[in-house]
């Protein structure tokens, strides 16, 4: 499978193809909520005993406070510091009566109000004395209310629901700061997961710590059966042990899950066992039991892709708070899903381009002749592997040259080059060739046949021309070798001429030197010697003339057995003098026991001939 392929199939479930219908997404809580029940609990401070007692009967009976009783401020203390010990069900408001023995209630004020995690507790004082003083003390160490005995009971009741709905209002306020808080943090973790994956693992954590559920989990529309919801990812609390195996695929139209995916509205279900909408044996995971439960639909392009759900919460039941909260979270999800599948289609594309642009480079590259293109300010854009080693041949095919000007970093220059047409390609638009001949850092010549072409670009960083390059220097080369041959041909047919003319004349003094020979002795000293020497000069004349002719003569090639020294050495006289001239020195070095070969000799003695020339 291809990287595109394996992008494409993250997103692994229905895509909506239509325009958005105008109906209402995940609509308002659909269900009333269960009547809780009072947990509020008091504790009642006096050190008379029926009196307490009559107060915390008082209580019970109605309103069904939970009531504990304390027999004196030390006994309070004991009973207030041991809930703040184990955290199990603290008090929410206490009746403190201000004339104690021993610890006295403004003693017990001032402790709470010191302590560290009884900020939120609150504290209404009793008193049988009507002074102003206690009650203006009372009131300045903390205390919230006080009332006088005796008391009406229904003032007592009015009272403490005065100052109990004060701090259910506070402790309201700083729990949805703190939920608030927390949404926008999770609402900024999901928005910047741009894969499906990371997506979902952090829209189902956010769920689980935003509402303090057991079980999240994230149902998508099979893409394969679009009338079944598939479980894509599923987290749960340590030591539940679920996976999203255990989630059978839900036939579209049967559960609660189900319902908010058709329904496209909110479900809360706080009584899963008498809840007609839950079924348990589609809504609940295999060997998973369920209390409650809330789902809220997740849609993209206005419609319906798969479920949010959170099961179980861990103390007591979804409030509507709970479900204004899960509501956001399921849409903010749903725009970070729509985002995700935009960023994985722009993702594809960038893939498809990237691989175009590296098949087009790769044809590029395999081009031999130096390519490259620059912008207005003679910067390279982009060039071909060739391109970064014709300047030097000593350069890596792997270092780029792509932003540097061209001039500079190809030949070192402050300016532009004096033969380049590219000024002339800019104000013409017109595709411009030239040529030039340059010396390599080895110094080795090289002719180049240039041309540039334009480039249509509304960047300001766009190239403007290609330019390529064109080696023309083994072309050149053999264009010489040619006129060379064609030189020497012309020069052997002269020599040839040359050599018929001068052999004859050879021939009568040869001849003559000869018939002197027969007259003169040796005897008779200078004038035999200066026969001996005209005999000589003739025959080496009559042997160079005879390698002329035969140079001229090799139209056709004639294989006989040989010895290369031979040959070499006969090419050697033949070219003695312009070596001499030119003060060349021949080294000989044949090698020993060398073998005869097969070969047309007079066709090898231009070989040598040439290797001979070029030397020198």
């Amino acid at each position: 499978m291809s990287k595109t392929s394996r992008l494409v199939a993250q997103l692994e479930f229905a895509l909506p193809t239509q325009s958005p219908s105008p109906q209402p997404i995940n609509k308002p809580f659909d269900t009333a909520l269960r009547p809780k029940r009072n947990l509020t609990h008091i504790l009642v401070v006096d050190d008379e005993p029926l009196i307490a007692q009559s107060i915390a009967d008082l209580l019970t009976l109605a309103n069904a406070y939970t009531v504990t009783i304390a027999a004196g401020g030390r006994d309070a203390l004991t009973k207030i510091e041991a809930t703040v010990a184990t955290a199990l069900h603290p008090f929410d408001l206490v009746l403190l009566d201000i004339d104690m023995p021993m610890v006295s209630g403004l003693d017990v004020l001032k402790w709470i109000r010191q302590h560290p995690r009884l900020s939120s507790m609150r504290v209404l004082m009793l008193t049988g004395i009507a002074d102003k003083r206690d009650m203006i003390n009372a009131l300045s160490e903390g205390a919230d209310d006080y009332i006088t005995k005796p008391y009406h009971p229904q003032e007592l009741l009015a009272r403490i629901k005065t100052t109990l709905r004060t701090q259910q209002l506070e402790k309201q306020l700083a729990r949805q700061s703190s939920q608030l808080a927390m949404l926008n943090t999770i609402t900024n973790t999901i928005t910047k997961r741009l894969e499906l994956k990371e997506l979902l693992q952090a829209s189902v954590n956010g769920v689980r710590e935003l509402l303090e559920v057991a079980v999240t989990a994230v149902f998508m529309q099979d893409s394969f059966d679009r009338k079944r919801l598939r479980c894509q990812h599923l987290k749960a609390d340590r030591g539940v042990v679920l996976t999203p195996a255990d989630y059978a695929s839900i036939p579209i139209g049967r559960g609660v899950i189900s319902k908010a995916f058709t329904q496209r509205t909110t479900h809360c279900v706080n009584e899963a066992i008498t809840d007609t909408r839950f079924d348990p044996t589609v809504d609940a995971p295999k060997g998973y039991r369920i209390n409650n439960i809330m789902t809220a639909s997740i849609y993209m392009r206005g419609h319906p892709i798969g479920v949010l759900v959170a099961i179980n919460k861990r103390h007591g039941t979804f409030e509507e708070s709970d479900a204004d909260l899960f509501v956001s979270l399921a849409g903010t999800m749903s725009q970070a899903l729509e985002n995700t599948y935009l960023f994985s289609s722009v993702q594809t594309r960038q893939i498809e381009l990237l691989e175009n642009r590296n098949a087009l480079q790769s044809i590029i590259d395999g081009i031999q002749h130096p390519i490259y293109t620059i912008n207005k300010r003679y910067e390279i854009v982009s060039s071909n592997a060739q391109a970064n080693t014709f300047a030097s041949p000593t350069a890596s095919k792997d270092e780029t040259r792509v932003g540097k000007v061209c001039y500079e970093t190809f030949f070192k220059r402050n300016t532009p080059c004096k033969e380049c047409q590219v000024a002339t390609l800019l104000s013409s638009a017109q595709q411009t060739h030239w040529s030039i001949r340059q010396m390599r850092e080895d110094y080795f010549p090289v002719e180049w046949d240039i041309g540039a072409h334009p480039m249509a670009g509304k960047k300001e960083d766009a190239p403007v021309a290609v330019v390529v390059w064109q080696d023309r220097t083994e072309e050149k080369r053999l264009e010489n070798s040619l006129h060379r041959a064609a030189k020497l041909s012309a020069v052997g047919q002269l020599a040839a001429g040359v050599a018929h003319e001068i052999n004859n004349p050879l021939t009568v003094i040869k001849t003559g030197a000869e018939m002197l020979k027969d007259v003169i002795t040796p005897e008779m000293g200078d004038d035999y010697e200066l026969v001996e020497w005209i005999n000589n000069a003739t025959d080496r004349a009559t042997k160079v003339v005879r390698g002329l002719l035969d140079f001229a003569r090799q139209s056709s090639y004639n294989f006989q057995l040989g010895q290369v020294k031979t040959s070499i050495e006969s090419t050697i006289e033949l070219v003695a003098y312009q070596m001499r001239k030119g003060n060349v020195e021949i080294v000989r070095e044949y090698g020993e026991d060398v073998p005869q070969v097969m070969a047309s000799w007079e066709h090898l003695k231009t070989v040598w001939l040439n290797i001979l020339l070029n030397a020198r």
